[in-house]
């Protein structure tokens, strides 16, 4: 069962993604991007012609049941939500994202994001740092109006 959160949380990272512009940044690993959706782990989706229903449906199945966000409070869902969307998974360590954070036990969403902007720190190449840490920071500003 969805959670009304969902729609929240779709809808602070489609602000965060840039909503609907394509792009195509061959510095981005992830390839071809529409509505934070990247070929690179959905290659079988048309992402230039990528409808908003269609990437919702993506984020539900592919994003927020495999991160657990269903069985989490709020905000926290919001986080691990926005986390799996930009995962910045570190090669060297097996599962990597918001496995890897929640391995550290954090005590709440603020450690928690604490923790994901040390990950980008450590795991985003240098020219997206800035930006990944500014997405964490925007989402805490977001999450606080919520709240």
């Amino acid at each position: 069962m969805m959670k009304e959160s969902f729609d929240i949380a779709v809808k602070l990272t489609l602000n965060l993604e840039g909503n609907n512009v394509y792009t195509n940044d061959p510095d981005d690993p992830g390839g071809e991007t529409k509505y934070g959706i990247c070929k690179k782990y959905n290659p079988t989706v048309d992402i230039k012609n990528l409808t908003l229903d269609q990437a919702k449906e993506i984020y539900y199945q592919k994003y927020w049941v495999p991160a657990g966000c269903n069985d989490v409070s709020f905000p926290m869902d919001l986080c691990l939500f926005d986390s799996q969307v930009t995962p910045q998974n570190d090669p060297n360590l097996p599962g990597g994202g918001n496995q890897e954070i929640l391995n550290l036990h954090p005590e709440d969403w603020h450690e928690y994001m604490i923790f994901r902007m040390q990950r980008y720190m450590r795991c985003s190449k240098p020219k997206w740092v800035k930006g990944h840490i500014f997405r964490v920071l925007k989402l805490c500003e977001e999450i606080k109006k919520l709240l």
